[in-house]
C-alpha cells in the first residue's frame, strides 16, 4: 500500500515535470474555464467559461418540471411554482472553486461532480402544501375561543384534525429534481397533522378568560356600590391571536375607562343656585329652590387603571370616587310684606293676578295688596278644566273670534270676544257678554269675566304680568 502511494505521487510529480512548459500553457488555458472532468448534475461543462456554465445551468433549471400525483388529482409545475429555485451563481462558484496547481494537474485523471445549489421559499412551499391538502379533502381547523350566545362567557370551538404531506413524497422529491436538474414525478402521500391550536390549548385560554370575567370589580360613588356585571367584564377581555397561536387573555383598558367615565358622569351633580324669598328687612320667609352644591369625580381614570392592574393579576378590585366640590350660590328675592301668605310671593309694587279656582274668583294685586276684586268669574268645566300654575301674560287682543273643540269633540266658534288677555297657550282672561251670571265652572278652559272687568284687567296687566291659577 505504501509503495502504491509512492508510485502514484511519483507519477503526479513526473507528470508535472513532463508537462513543464506545456503544463503552464494548460493552466493558463483553463484559468477562466471549467476544468476537464467538470460536470453539473451529470452534464459536462468542461472547458466552458463562467458565463457559459451559468447559461447552461439556468436553461436546465428553467426546463425542470415536477408532476405531483395527489389522490385523483395530478398537477405539473415548475420549480419556482413549487417554492424551489436553483441558485445559478452559487452553482457556478462551486464549479470554479479550489483552483490550485494540483487541481489543474489531477483534472486530467479525475472528475469534478457538482450538484445544483438549491434554495427554497417556505412561504411558497406552504401554499402548495395547503393546496394539496385542500384538494385531498384533508383541511384541518384550529380550535378557537369565542363568546357564548349569552355573551356572559367564552366557549371553545373544537379543533378538527387535518392532513399534511409526507415530506419525502413532496419536499424531498422536488429538492432532488432541483439538484439533479431533471424533471421528475412523485406520488404525494399524506399523514395526519396536529392542529396548530388544539382543543385543550383553546380550553385553557377560555378558562383563564372566564376566570377574569368572574373576578369582582366594584366602584362606590359614596352612596351606591356599582358592580361590573359578568357580561360587562367579558366585553373588557381580548384574546390575541398571533401567527395563528392564541395568546393570554388581556384587559381592554379603554373599555374599563369608558365604564368608569360613565359611572363618573352619572355621579356628577351640577350645582344648583338656591332662591329664597325675604322680607324687605331681610328675613327669610320661604325657600323657593334649595341650593345644592355641585360635585364632579376627580379620579375616574386612576380607578380604571387600578382596576385593570388588579384584573390582570387575577385579583378583585373595589375603589371609591373622589370628588371636586363646587359651592352653590343663593339668590334672594325681596317680597312685599305679607306676600308669603298669598299664592304668589310678589315683590313690592309688582302687579299680578290671582285666579282662585276653588272660589271661582279673580283678584288683581299690587305686591301683597288687592287692588281689584275678588270678582266672580267662570272657569273651565270638568271636561275642559282651566290650567293650573304660575304663568305670565304673553299676548293681548281687544276683539277676536275664538274657535276650538267642545267636550264632546264638536267644534265651536265664538265671534267678537272682547278684551282677551292670554297667559298660557289658548288660556285667557276675557269678557263673556253672553253670560248673565258668574261664580261657577262652565267655560272651555278660559277665565270668563264680565266685559267691564275684562277691560279693566286688559288695561291693568301688561305683557309679562304674573297670573297664578290655583
Amino acid at each position: 500500500m505504501t509503495r502504491r502511494k509512492k508510485v502514484l505521487l511519483g507519477g503526479v510529480a513526473g507528470l508535472a515535470v513532463v508537462l513543464g512548459g506545456a503544463g503552464t500553457a494548460y493552466a493558463a488555458h483553463f484559468q477562466d474555464r471549467a476544468l476537464p472532468g467538470s460536470t453539473v448534475a451529470g452534464q459536462s461543462v468542461a472547458g466552458l467559461s463562467r458565463d457559459e456554465v451559468a447559461a447552461a445551468v439556468g436553461e436546465r433549471a428553467d426546463d425542470v418540471e415536477v408532476t405531483l400525483e395527489a389522490g385523483e388529482a395530478t398537477r405539473t409545475a415548475s420549480l419556482n411554482d413549487l417554492g424551489y429555485a436553483v441558485d445559478v451563481d452559487a452553482t457556478v462558484d462551486a464549479v470554479f472553486a479550489n483552483r490550485t496547481w494540483s487541481t489543474y494537474a489531477t483534472s486530467l485523471m479525475s472528475s469534478r461532480e457538482v450538484d445544483a445549489v438549491v434554495t427554497t421559499d417556505p412561504a411558497a412551499t406552504d401554499v402548495v402544501i395547503a393546496d394539496l391538502v385542500k384538494d385531498s379533502g384533508g383541511i384541518g381547523v384550529d380550535a378557537t375561543v369565542k363568546l357564548a350566545k349569552d355573551k356572559k362567557s367564552f366557549v371553545v370551538v373544537p379543533a378538527v384534525a387535518g392532513k399534511t404531506v409526507v415530506e419525502s413524497t413532496f419536499q424531498d422529491a422536488v429538492g432532488a429534481a432541483a439538484r439533479d436538474l431533471t424533471s421528475a414525478s412523485t406520488v404525494v402521500e399524506f399523514t395526519e397533522a396536529v392542529p396548530d391550536v388544539t382543543t385543550d390549548e383553546a380550553q385553557a385560554v377560555a378558562d383563564k378568560a372566564n376566570a377574569l370575567a368572574k373576578t369582582p370589580v366594584a366602584v362606590s360613588d359614596g352612596e351606591d356600590t356599582h358592580k361590573a356585571s359578568v357580561a360587562r367584564k367579558v366585553s373588557w377581555i381580548s384574546i390575541p391571536v398571533t401567527d395563528g397561536a392564541l395568546g393570554e387573555p388581556t384587559i381592554k383598558a379603554d373599555k374599563v375607562k369608558a365604564w368608569a367615565a360613565k359611572l363618573a358622569k352619572e355621579a356628577k351633580v351640577e350645582p344648583r343656585a338656591g332662591l329664597r324669598n325675604v322680607t324687605q328687612s331681610g328675613d327669610v320667609k320661604t325657600v323657593v329652590t334649595r341650593a345644592r352644591d355641585g360635585k364632579e369625580v376627580s379620579n375616574a381614570d386612576a380607578l380604571a387603571t387600578a382596576a385593570v392592574a388588579a384584573l390582570t393579576s387575577g385579583k378583585a378590585y373595589e375603589g371609591a370616587f373622589d370628588y371636586k366640590t363646587t359651592k352653590a350660590t343663593w339668590t334672594e328675592r325681596v317680597i312685599a310684606d305679607g306676600a308669603e301668605r298669598l299664592a304668589y310671593p310678589a315683590a313690592p309694587g309688582e302687579k299680578w293676578i290671582d285666579v282662585n279656582l276653588s272660589r271661582h274668583t279673580m283678584t288683581a294685586y299690587v305686591g301683597a295688596k288687592p287692588v281689584y276684586g275678588p270678582i266672580s268669574m267662570v272657569d273651565g268645566q270638568a271636561e275642559k278644566p282651566t290650567v293650573r300654575g304660575t304663568f305670565k301674560v304673553y299676548y293681548k287682543r281687544e276683539l277676536m273670534t275664538m274657535r276650538g273643540n267642545n267636550a264632546d269633540g264638536t267644534r265651536y266658534e265664538t265671534p267678537n270676544v272682547p278684551w282677551s288677555t292670554f297667559f298660557h297657550e289658548g288660556f285667557a282672561l276675557h269678557g263673556a257678554p253672553w253670560r248673565s251670571s258668574f261664580g261657577y265652572s262652565a267655560s272651555h278652559g278660559c277665565v270668563n269675566l264680565p266685559v267691564g272687568v275684562a277691560k279693566w284687567v286688559y288695561d291693568f296687566a301688561p305683557i309679562g304680568t304674573p297670573v297664578v291659577s290655583h
